[in-house]
């Protein structure tokens, strides 16, 4: 495992500055063209269909490439698709993974920007694109007649939530929330106004309603104690939470023991191994956070002040518990089709 992540990791250098995508002549993404898709449904066996937006994974400093990062960067490419494999391990048995690749907000643009910065500078060129990827998703492969999942992490799972409140919501592709069994917004806050530019949407109260959203911020106990939390470009006021062990917006703790299996990195930051019993997880509703419990903090040092220690664990955390739910949605959903 570790040679072939430090060979991947090398082949990330090597093409950084290598030329794949496309954009129309007016500027703007053309997601008819393959080589703009990360992943665009593999042998599309599944029964269900699930729009992957990935996270911030470019922090570069050329000007080619900030605020908004260039389709044709190779690093971002490689990073995104290496982020695919292991965060896809929680739903790509479950269905068919539908990933544009996108002109996201620069990580080194983003780190001088406050919450609400960060919210109005994705929602233009990142926004625009995923808008049209998920345009031509609909269009071209789900035709009103699949059920789908919007899944995304950080800015990411801001963009997931704009798909699900005002792509959604709109009077264009509201006739959509028909077929939508979840949004998973992870690792970016989602409130009550955004959820209300869809009647059709609901914030999830248990484990197998569909036509949902769900969204929860995994945060520290020292940094939701100290209000570190408030700096998070992430975090917003009034945000909604969901356990991801129970599944359930109240605060009532969930220990590490109801926790299925989390995928710890292991200290080379590269590899990892599961783990049963490693995070629990009890929702802050007066924060507006996810504390994760159990969790030594001392391994886990503060990249900067804008998000959690935690926050690249989001996923990583909950990863069989995530996984599973998935399955259970699939299943709720079918069940009320049949």
């Amino acid at each position: 495992m570790k040679k072939r992540l430090a060979v991947f990791m090398v082949f990330i250098m090597l093409i950084s500055s290598s030329a794949f995508a496309s954009e129309t002549g007016n500027g703007s993404t053309d997601y008819s063209d393959m080589n703009n898709w990360l992943s665009f449904g593999g042998d599309k066996s599944k029964a269900a269909d699930i729009f992957v937006i990935y996270p911030t994974v470019t922090y570069g400093t050329g000007d080619a490439d900030r605020p908004y990062v260039r389709l044709e960067n190779g690093a971002m490419r490689v990073i995104a698709s290496f982020w695919l494999r292991e965060a896809g391990d929680t739903f790509a048995s479950s269905a068919n993974v539908y990933a544009p690749f996108y002109r996201q907000l620069n990580g080194v643009d983003l780190e001088s920007m406050n919450n609400r910065a960060f919210a109005s500078n994705t929602n233009k060129t990142p926004r625009d694109d995923v808008f049209a990827a998920f345009d031509y998703y609909l269009t071209h492969v789900n035709k009103g007649e699949r059920p789908f999942i919007l899944f995304g992490h950080s800015q990411g799972a801001h963009l997931a939530a704009e798909l699900a409140t005002t792509l959604l919501g709109s009077q264009k592709y509201r006739k959509h929330n028909k077929n939508l069994i979840a949004a998973y917004a992870i690792g970016c806050s989602v409130d009550a106004s955004q959820i209300a530019k869809n009647p059709g949407l609901k914030f999830s109260r248990r484990g197998d309603d569909t036509g949902v959203i769900l969204s929860w911020n995994t945060t520290a106990p020292s940094e939701a104690e100290s209000q570190a939390y408030r700096n998070f470009v992430t975090w917003k006021p009034g945000a909604l939470m969901t356990n991801p062990v129970t599944w359930k917006t109240d605060e009532t703790p969930a220990t590490a023991l109801e926790n299925k299996a989390s995928r710890v990195i292991l200290p080379d930051n590269i590899s990892f191994r599961m783990v049963e019993g490693y995070a629990g997880a009890v929702i802050d509703k007066k924060r507006g956070v996810l504390i994760a419990t159990a969790v030594d903090e001392s391994l886990y040092p503060s990249a900067n002040a804008i998000i959690s220690r935690f926050h690249r664990y989001d996923i990583a955390f909950y990863h069989d518990s995530i996984k599973q739910n998935i399955k259970d949605r699939i299943a709720a959903f079918q069940a009320k089709s049949a």
